[in-house]
């Protein structure tokens, strides 16, 4: 069930080693009249490192190459130093000032390299898993951020990649490599260190999985559910397209999510604009929604996180795709307002608004535009669009899409959250 990644994250999202404003470089706005107080926090990610400014481009704190934990009020970092030994490090994200600090022998990195994937870090953002860089060996270190659990260290024969782990920190997630497109997803008992037998496997399913639980697909994109309970990854099987599997890390069982709108007839152009699938959680009137959307395809369905099935799909009209591969990917192509009631999902150019209610298309934003991120202000007032090219972020007013103002950076971002209050 995915790819790998370093994070995130964020988690995803989340993100994982992020960055864009150095410390003795400045961001530069350009307001409208239309511009508005805020006192919104935003969190840009790279390859880089991450850096924490203010809704007017100013430096809060340059974090450098870290984790973040859902909310991104805290980030994990790993320093190897010249012995060879590891310093976990978890940050006051605000601030940017060490919190407490976790020592552990010998090298430990980031579960994979910067990119679209999970980060290593479990959705109640306790426990932390690093990974043993070496490439002839699969070893991994879990680690609790509250420090008051010893960590843990794990070691597997065979080629596995993190995957997730559990809110209690026992269950440990892997994706056992195979050939091309094809792997598996195991379960290690963390108390134990031992990979436990089987794969694990909605045992319903025989479209995406053969009998010992090798599944064919590559990994899109990824988010906890609303609990923690499930985890929720898009995968693209090879010739059959979409799909959503859903592993509860708590049973350490799976269930397939197999009626996305293009699943078992995607063409050429649904399987071009495969990395433009999002998910994106919400909660209305106290009940947890998720949407599987592609602004690419003008496609939405809304997902019971609960029940594990496809409650409602709609289209909506958006320009012709682009023949071949999309220019850019989004890091996070989807958001709900905080009241629950607005979906904003990014397209090849534009930023399409949905009405969650029954998924209509309201408006869209900015059309001529491309964007690679979005995030919206937690009073429901402002949606923040990373631009495509990373170097700036357009501030518009999240129910008229009036555009307030440009933040221009002083270098090119490839994520954006806002931080949790």
């Amino acid at each position: 069930m995915r790819r790998l990644l370093a994070t995130a994250l964020l988690s995803a999202t989340l993100a994982a080693a992020c960055g864009s404003v150095g410390q003795d470089q400045s961001a530069t706005t350009t307001q409208s009249p239309a511009a508005t107080r805020t006192n919104d926090v935003l969190v840009l990610g790279s390859a880089a490192g991450t850096s924490v400014i203010d809704a007017h481009g100013r430096l809060v704190a340059d974090l450098g190459q870290v984790i973040g934990a859902p909310g991104w009020t805290v980030a994990f970092a790993s320093d190897v130093d010249s012995a060879g030994n590891t310093a976990v490090r978890v940050i006051d994200a605000r601030t940017g000032k060490t919190m407490r600090t976790t020592q552990l022998g010998g090298r430990w990195t980031p579960v994979a390299a910067y990119g679209n994937g999970p980060s290593g870090v479990s959705p109640n953002g306790r426990w932390l898993v690093l990974a043993d860089p070496r490439p002839d060996r699969t070893a991994f270190e879990v680690t609790d951020t509250n420090g008051s659990v010893q960590p843990k260290r794990i070691e597997i024969p065979g080629r596995y990649a993190f995957d997730a782990i559990s809110d209690d920190g026992e269950s440990l997630f892997l994706v056992e490599r195979m050939d091309g497109t094809k792997y598996r997803v195991r379960v290690a008992d963390v108390r134990s260190g031992q990979l436990m037998p089987g794969s694990v496997i909605d045992v319903k399913q025989a479209t995406t999985a053969d009998e010992n639980g090798v599944m064919n697909g590559s990994y899109t994109t990824a988010t906890p559910g609303p609990s923690g309970e499930w985890y929720f990854s898009v995968y693209q099987h090879p010739t059959r397209g979409p799909y959503i599997h859903a592993l509860n890390t708590h049973t350490r069982i799976a269930e397939c999510i197999l009626d996305l709108p293009t699943f078992g007839k995607a063409g050429a152009v649904e399987m071009a604009k495969q990395p433009f699938w999002s998910l994106a959680f919400g909660e209305q009137q106290s009940m947890a929604r998720l949407y599987a959307v592609n602004g690419a395809l003008g496609q939405v369905a809304l997902v019971d996180p609960y029940e594990i099935k496809v409650k409602q799909s709609a289209t909506f009209k958006v320009p012709a795709p682009v023949p071949g591969p999309a220019a850019f990917v989004p890091k996070s192509g989807a958001a709900v307002s905080p009241d629950g009631y607005r979906l904003y999902a990014l397209g090849e150019k534009g930023i399409f608004l949905i009405d969650t209610t029954n998924l209509s298309l309201r408006a869209t934003f900015a059309q001529g535009a491309a964007f690679r991120g979005l995030a919206v202000s937690p009073d429901n007032a402002t949606l923040y669009a990373l631009a495509a090219d990373g170097n700036s972020v357009a501030v518009l007013d999240a129910r008229t899409g009036r555009p307030a103002t440009t933040i221009g950076l002083a270098s090119s971002a490839d994520s954006i959250a806002v931080q949790k209050p």
